[in-house]
């Protein structure tokens, strides 16, 4: 088998993020959002938690670096939409959440955001798009559990 960025499902994954992320920039821009889509998709996430996480818990969510996590946080914080307090059961462990701020703000952009999803989506049929989820779960598990192996 040739391995070819055609028939490589990271490379068009990789295409298919790339264009979202540019999407939704331009769409958060417009709106007037202070935010770049990936402190957007933090306080997405932790709004779908709908508790507080730790950071350990956020940036494995998120599966990114906690050092570009706590970055995004800064500016988060600065702007009052998230909130940073010591865990009850560990005060050596920093419990992140939304603020009541971060969420009212967070739901005027949403409608937006789901505007441009509405589109990426245009003639994909449910099962289509159930199907197309259950790979990327799985794909996403096989490389978890082979990374985690190194």
């Amino acid at each position: 088998m040739q391995f070819g960025s055609e028939s490589s499902p990271g490379f068009a994954i990789g295409r298919v993020a790339y264009l979202i992320r540019t999407g939704m920039s331009a769409v958060l821009k417009t709106a007037g959002w202070p935010f770049s889509p990936e402190e957007t998709q933090t306080l997405i996430s932790l709004l779908d938690a709908g508790r507080p996480l730790s950071m350990k818990e956020l940036a494995a969510l998120m599966i990114r670096d906690p050092t570009t996590v706590k970055r995004q946080l800064d500016r988060l914080v600065e702007h009052q939409f998230v909130q940073r307090n010591a865990s009850s059961e560990d005060a050596r462990i920093v419990m992140i959440s939304l603020t009541r701020r971060g969420e009212l703000k967070l739901q005027k952009v949403l409608p937006l955001l789901d505007e441009l999803r509405e589109v990426a989506l245009q003639g994909i049929s449910k099962s289509q798009l159930d199907a197309t989820q259950d790979v990327l779960r799985e794909m996403q598990n096989n490389l978890s559990n082979h990374l985690s192996k190194d």
